[in-house]
């Protein structure tokens, strides 16, 4: 395939992606569709700016109402299934996120590339992340880069967490160069990454076992970009989302 042939579909899972996302929005938003939804949400203390500004949506139940939607857009099962966005279940195709709250995963330039999708009906896996595609590798992205680059930039300073809900909890609280390796172990991909916009990163993992070897594992990835690394120590059982819900901003700036 020629370099503009390669471009040409690149562009277009971009589209797609982009496309879905808008989809995934409006079911959210949806007042039957999204209700459940947007009450876990508002139970997590996530305001409607905070959803626009990070672009969250919903996938709804059933096996296959994003391929439906996509059908009368006249988007081909082809086209989704290389944007990540659907499979073949044992009886078709279905759609990859069903019944989920969905983090789209948006790069620097502000494209769609994946989504990161979190259950509501007790499925397993309670998060489900869309898979390597030509325009995703989960080791080269971070969510919420571009909702934090700015202040990221402005301090010089990033913080890593874990979890989705770790990194939109502090914006919204106004703690906004915040940013996590979406449930990978911090990559030297990653570290180049916020190299490019930051001195220093603050790793501000869960304090349990699984964030202790995180962090360790984070710290030499770090180093060898040579940026300035420190560790904020949360209280044993309890990770950023809770603390700056709990104990509020100034707390958690003071870690």
């Amino acid at each position: 395939m020629s370099r503009s042939r390669d471009a040409q579909a690149t562009q277009k899972l971009f589209e797609v992606l982009e496309k879905a996302c808008r989809y995934y929005e409006r079911q959210l938003a949806h007042p039957a569709r999204g209700r459940d939804a947007r009450a876990y949400l508002q139970s997590r203390g996530v305001t409607e700016a905070t959803r626009g500004a990070f672009r969250i949506g919903y996938a709804p139940e059933g096996p296959d109402q994003l391929i439906q939607a996509a059908k009368r857009s006249a988007i081909s099962l082809e086209l989704l299934e290389q944007a990540g966005l659907c499979l073949q279940g044992r009886g078709g195709p279905i759609d990859r996120f069903r019944q989920r709250l969905l983090f789209p995963i948006i790069d620097v330039r502000g494209r769609v590339i994946a989504f990161g999708g979190r259950s509501l009906a007790n499925q397993d896996p309670k998060y489900l992340n869309s898979p390597q595609t030509p325009v995703y590798s989960k080791g080269r992205q971070l969510f919420g880069l571009p909702q934090a680059k700015e202040a990221i930039v402005a301090e010089k300073t990033a913080v890593i967490v874990e979890g989705y809900f770790d990194v939109i909890w502090p914006w919204q609280a106004g703690i906004q160069g915040v940013v996590s390796p979406s449930g990978t172990a911090l990559t030297p991909e990653q570290a180049k990454l916020l190299n490019r916009y930051a001195t220093r990163v603050i790793l501000a993992f869960d304090a349990d076992a699984a964030g202790a070897a995180a962090t360790w594992r984070g710290i030499e990835v770090l180093l060898e970009t040579g940026l300035d690394v420190q560790v904020a120590r949360l209280p044993a059982g309890v990770d950023p989302d809770e603390y700056v819900r709990g104990q509020g901003a100034e707390a958690f700036r003071a870690l």
